[in-house]
């Protein structure tokens, strides 16, 4: 194959993975969720969440070792821009999104502080550099432990599922987990790889490849999840997945990257941070609006602000 074919063949057959992968993994969190008792909207914040946040793990390990810390800056905000403003922003112009009451009472303010947290220890200057050192990630993944116990606890409350148990054994909705987790991280994987390509062959920079083509392409699980939960209509999976992978990409991506290797703020980084913000702070009216639910219409201003940051930050690369 022809080496500019490369990267959009293997782009489409990543996408194609991430589809699959998506209606496979949703179809077993729904039935291990009404199985054991919990809501859909707990298996979305920590399993679904966790196994969609796999590539933005693996790539930033990866980055780390090889002290690529601009990568992983612009993987990890830029992934938490696109969870937000592309993948919650198409959900909701797909279908509107309904907000779990729990949701707006604890886990999107958990994400509101842990956003203003990574934000503040970015910007600090530290040996005349903002950065985010070791001790700083070590914080990360303690936040990371603490959260996973109020996880733990939320789930142990059983919230009723609102349909009566499905005839689907526990052993088969893991196995689904499992397969669609599988193709997830393999869809991912590929689908990175090919944007990358597609990236290289328009002529943008590393850092904006970091920051745009790379955190789109490792939040493609969560797109591919949320569509499909959509379209489902179980919007609780979806909203949860969105939140739950934000706050899993500082405390535990971001707090073992900077583990392994300290993180300076890149040149511009504040940019992308103020709208990693603004996406954060702006889920909680309009999560109150529309009866409870993101509306059509606050889909295409979530789109619309994401658009515009994208696009800014390719122009100021030039």
């Amino acid at each position: 194959m022809p080496a500019a074919l490369l990267g959009p063949a293997t782009l489409l057959l990543g996408v194609i993975m991430l589809l699959v992968g998506g209606d496979v993994l949703v179809r077993g969190a729904i039935a291990l969720s009404q199985r054991l008792g919990v809501s859909p909207m707990i298996v979305g914040l920590t399993v679904v969440a966790f196994g969609t946040s796999a590539p933005e793990l693996a790539l930033n390990i990866s980055a780390a070792v090889r002290g690529n810390t601009d990568l992983s800056f612009g993987n990890i905000v830029g992934s938490n821009i696109a969870n937000i403003g592309l993948i919650l922003g198409i959900s909701a112009l797909l279908k509107p999104m309904a907000v779990h009451t729990a949701l707006l009472k604890r886990e999107i303010p958990v994400m509101i502080v842990v956003s203003i947290l990574f934000a503040a220890m970015a910007m600090t200057p530290r040996t005349g550099l903002p950065r985010i050192g070791r001790a700083e990630g070590i914080v990360l993944l303690i936040g990371f432990l603490a959260f996973a116990e109020m996880m733990r606890r939320g789930a142990t409350r059983g919230e009723t599922p609102e349909k009566p148990p499905p005839k689907t054994p526990v052993g088969l909705a893991i196995l689904m987990l499992g397969a669609g987790l599988g193709l997830l991280v393999a869809g991912g994987t590929l689908g990175e790889h090919g944007a990358v390509g597609v990236a290289r062959l328009l002529g943008l920079s590393e850092t904006v490849i970091g920051l745009t083509v790379v955190a789109v392409a490792t939040s493609l699980p969560e797109l591919a999840t949320s569509l499909m939960a959509a379209r489902r209509g179980h919007t609780d999976i979806a909203v949860g997945n969105i939140v739950g992978s934000n706050i899993f990409n500082i405390l535990l991506v971001m707090g073992t990257t900077a583990t392994i290797a300290p993180t300076p703020l890149p040149p511009g980084g504040w940019r992308p941070l103020a709208t990693m913000l603004l996406l954060a702070v702006l889920l909680v009216p309009i999560s109150r609006t529309s009866r409870g639910s993101i509306s059509r219409l606050e889909g295409a201003v979530l789109l619309a602000i994401y658009t515009a940051s994208l696009t800014l930050e390719v122009l100021l690369s030039r």
